[in-house]
């Protein structure tokens, strides 16, 4: 009956500094044969320690209040109280039944400890109760699994609750409210986050949602993830009122898309069509609505899924943002997306639309460092093949470099020469493939170099 658990190393468990001091009382008396005491302790300590919950959770249940006002009252009065504050806490369904049906085992043995019933504690029946008692309520921080989503929920109106807009603050301030929450409390907790996504308060809906981004961008453990999984991703993924939050969140975490069905899958595809559709062109790339950051966590899953519920989505982030330093530093794992890009970049700076060669000549000093990192030797010596062959069908942009020597990059430039010395014979190929008027390998650096 009592937990395998050493007595004293209970005491621990204790929330409340005053009921531990009180438990350790109890101890004392247990192992002096007091058994009697033991139980009559516990008592009074579940009772003590159950009406300062209350009064905790008074402040955001009004039910909860009236109780506890209700109570106060008999106490101030000195009245016996135990038993309607066990009936009430059981009929709100403040607290569970199984711990309802122990409370009330509790007041019998207590009675008949406390009274010259004949009934003598045994040393089971002590270590029962002094168990049951640390275990059930002692050792728990709140009352209800509510309790603090409700005071997490009160607080949605608070203008400073979230101070910056950074997601790793709003990590910092969720992880703290929530340390506390119930693990029966998150799915309540979710449900009305989400509910408050749509609330005609304005504070409430910001709050609202930086505390579901929070949530997704730190889960505190698998758990709860697949929870904002189960109650987001999939219960809103067909509503469109929640886009922009549901993308956010997935770009805080590309965990959140792992393990879902197909159709989930597709409808979230959806939402990133229209979310890449509607995206401005000054919307900053580290923005988390931003579908570079979108595709990032897309990206994680496998390329299966992605070609049956992604493709069109991710093949037009690819090349729509193929010059983005985010995206260009984020694919480097991806080898197949990486190549897609690089081909993309290719494609623009050798094009043989004046406007788009022409587009590319003039910014491409600007991401100097981003494509030198993303592609290797023979790609940076590629990609300036490119653009002589642009500047060859008229590109004044790329006209310009060739005649600068492509100064202007030296990053790539350094590159590109590095694979003539180490693999002509490749570097060869590539003249002859797109432009094998230029030159020979042998005299291409003196030439444009």
């Amino acid at each position: 009956m009592s937990s395998l658990r050493d007595m004293e190393e209970l005491i621990g468990d204790i929330v409340d500094v005053e009921l531990k001091e009180y438990m350790r009382e109890a101890l004392i008396c247990y192992m002096t044969g007091a058994h009697r005491a033991c139980v009559v302790l516990s008592f009074i300590a579940i009772f003590e320690d159950l009406f300062k919950k209350l009064d905790g959770m008074a402040t955001t249940n009004r039910v909860a209040k009236a109780i506890f006002t209700e109570i106060s009252k008999k106490r101030d009065e000195q009245k016996v109280y135990e038993n309607d504050l066990l009936n009430k806490l059981k009929s709100e369904k403040i607290i569970t039944e199984i711990d309802a049906d122990f409370l009330t085992v509790l007041r019998t043995l207590r009675n008949k400890a406390a009274h010259p019933s004949g009934h003598k504690p045994t040393a089971e029946e002590a270590r029962y109760v002094y168990s049951e008692t640390i275990n059930r309520f002692l050792s728990k921080p709140v009352l209800s699994t509510t309790q603090v989503a409700d005071q997490i929920l009160s607080k949605l109106t608070n203008s400073y609750l979230f101070p910056t807009s950074n997601i790793q603050d709003h990590a910092i301030v969720v992880n703290e409210g929530v340390k506390n929450l119930h693990h029966d409390g998150y799915s309540y907790l979710l449900k009305k986050l989400i509910e408050s996504l749509d609330n005609a308060n304005e504070q409430i809906k910001l709050n609202a949602k930086r505390y579901l981004l929070g949530l997704s961008f730190k889960p505190l453990n698998n758990d709860v993830l697949e929870q904002i999984k189960k109650h987001f991703l999939v219960e809103c993924s067909s509503d469109e009122s929640k886009r922009q939050c549901l993308m956010e969140c997935i770009s805080t975490n590309g965990n959140l898309l792992k393990g879902m069905e197909d159709i989930v899958y597709l409808r979230l595809n959806k939402m990133f069509e229209d979310t890449i559709s509607t995206t401005k062109s000054s919307d900053q790339h580290t923005y988390l609505r931003h579908p570079v950051q979108i595709a990032i966590s897309v990206l994680g899953l496998e390329r299966e899924i992605i070609d049956r519920c992604f493709r069109s989505s991710i093949d037009d982030v690819l090349e729509k943002y193929k010059l983005s330093p985010v995206l260009m530093k984020n694919i480097k794992g991806h080898e197949w997306a990486r190549q897609k890009v690089i081909q993309s970049i290719f494609g623009q700076a050798g094009s043989t639309t004046f406007s788009e060669a022409n587009t590319f000549a003039q910014s491409v000093n600007s991401y100097d460092g981003d494509i030198s990192s993303l592609m290797d030797n023979i790609n940076c010596f590629e990609l300036i093949v490119h653009i002589c062959a642009a500047g060859n069908w008229g590109s004044f942009g790329a006209e310009g470099m060739m005649k600068g020597k492509f100064n202007n990059i030296p990053k790539i430039k350094e590159k590109a020469v590095k694979a003539l010395q180490d693999n002509i014979s490749n570097c060869q190929e590539i003249i002859a493939r797109i432009n094998p008027a230029l030159c020979e390998a042998k005299d291409f650096e003196e030439r444009y170099l």
